[in-house]
Formats: structure tokens, sequence, C-alpha cells
């Protein structure tokens, strides 16, 4: 049983792991960033990283940061999953989690607003950069050496 279950996890982890960053990515729709500019207070990832203007008015600035934030995790995603068998691939995917996970918390210092205002952090980056961060733990874990299999 011990086994088997050795060579279930490493597949379970890399799904796990993937559906974290596929989530992750979603999160492009939901409030990334809190800034109160022509009397918008919330402003969506889609927003923060392709730009956002407002009658004519460009507000906010498309940011390379933010783009790579909610790509990143898509691109983990699919490394995982199809390099499942390959300990770099897995090294590759662990990594792209964890860089977009810590772009996703930064995103209030990534967005480019075109006003002087405050910029904080909304629940959509955050939840990103979690389930970023999670999907780098599952496929991280995979690549353990004890979970290798003879």
């Amino acid at each position: 049983m011990k086994e088997k279950i050795k060579n279930i996890l490493p597949w379970a982890c890399t799904i796990a792991g993937a559906a974290f960053g596929i989530a992750a990515f979603f999160f492009i729709f939901a409030p990334s960033v809190r800034a109160n500019v022509l009397g918008e207070t919330l402003f969506k990832g889609l927003n923060t990283a392709l730009g956002y203007t407002k009658s004519n008015i460009k507000v906010l600035s498309a940011s390379a940061g933010m783009i790579l934030a909610y790509l990143l995790p898509l691109l983990g995603a699919a490394t995982a999953v199809i390099g499942k068998d390959s300990l770099i691939a897995r090294i590759v995917s662990t990594a792209l989690f964890l860089v977009s996970g810590a772009l996703s918390f930064s995103a209030a210092a990534l967005t480019r607003a075109n006003f002087t205002t405050e910029i904080t952090i909304a629940f959509g980056s955050v939840l990103s950069g979690v389930f970023s961060m999670l999907g780098g733990v599952a496929e991280g874990v995979t690549c353990l050496p004890c979970l290798k299999t003879k």
C-alpha cells in the first residue's frame, strides 16, 4: 500500500499545483488594487496589467510586472503537467509559481498609475499570490528525494 501511495502522490501534487496555478490566473478578473482615482476605488487585475482608460483619460498604464504575475501561474501549470516526469521541469514550474506569487503580492508597487494617489493591494492580488505560492509548494514537494519511485 505504501508503494501505491508513493506512485500516486507525485501525480496528485502535480495536478494540485496545476489547479492552483489556473486558479491564480483567474484572479485577474478580481479587484487587484485599491486607489481613489476619478471616482473609482477598485481596479481589476486585468486593468492593472493591461492599463485602464476612463472617458479618454488614461488612468493606469500597462505593467509588465503585473502581466507576468498573472501569466506565470499558467506557464507553471503547463510546465508541471507537461514535464511531470522531469526533475528540471518540476524545478522550473516551482520557480514560476513562486515568482508569480511574489509579483502578485507586490501589485501595489507594480501598478503604474498616471495620477498621484496611494495604491494599496486588494483581495484579488492577495489570493492570486496565495494560490501561486500553494502551487509552488505542491509542485516543489514532488522534487523531494523521498518521493522518488524506483
